[in-house]
């Protein structure tokens, strides 16, 4: 048991490291729904590799986190901030923003008809592919 502990504390001081990385490319706020002012802390887009990369990683605030954590049953106006975040300049947060927004579009016609606009390159196209939600 401590030894999986242990390795557990290990992996988790390594994503932590991330921390001052991503509080810079964030500009200290949250880089889905953009809130200043509030507590951020990783997330680590799943699935989760063994061995961590900040490539994976994006700096969230708690209530997007809440909302990752309960997608299908997201109500209708939750994910509305993702029409800024598909634009975003870090190919993780445009990637996670369109697989939600395909997962609200679901659901949500103004979903749909923003990804109906949104042209995806490929390197986005194979990011996308890697992600796993729920």
């Amino acid at each position: 048991m401590a030894k999986g502990y242990d390795q557990h504390m290990e992996r988790k001081n390594k994503v932590n490291s991330f921390g001052k990385e991503l509080t810079r490319r964030a500009k200290s706020k949250c880089e889905l729904c953009e809130a200043t002012g509030v507590s951020l802390s990783i997330f680590e887009v799943p699935p989760v590799k063994e061995e961590p990369e900040v490539e994976r990683c994006i700096f969230i605030c708690d209530e997007c986190r809440d909302k990752l954590e309960r997608i299908r049953k997201a109500k209708e106006n939750d994910f509305r901030f993702l029409s800024n975040s598909m634009w975003s300049e870090v190919d993780m947060v445009r990637a996670l923003s369109i697989v939600l927004l395909k997962e609200m579009s679901k659901k949500y016609s103004w979903a749909e008809v923003i990804l109906d606009d949104l042209y995806i390159d490929e390197p986005t196209e194979e990011l996308i592919q890697t992600i796993e939600l729920e």
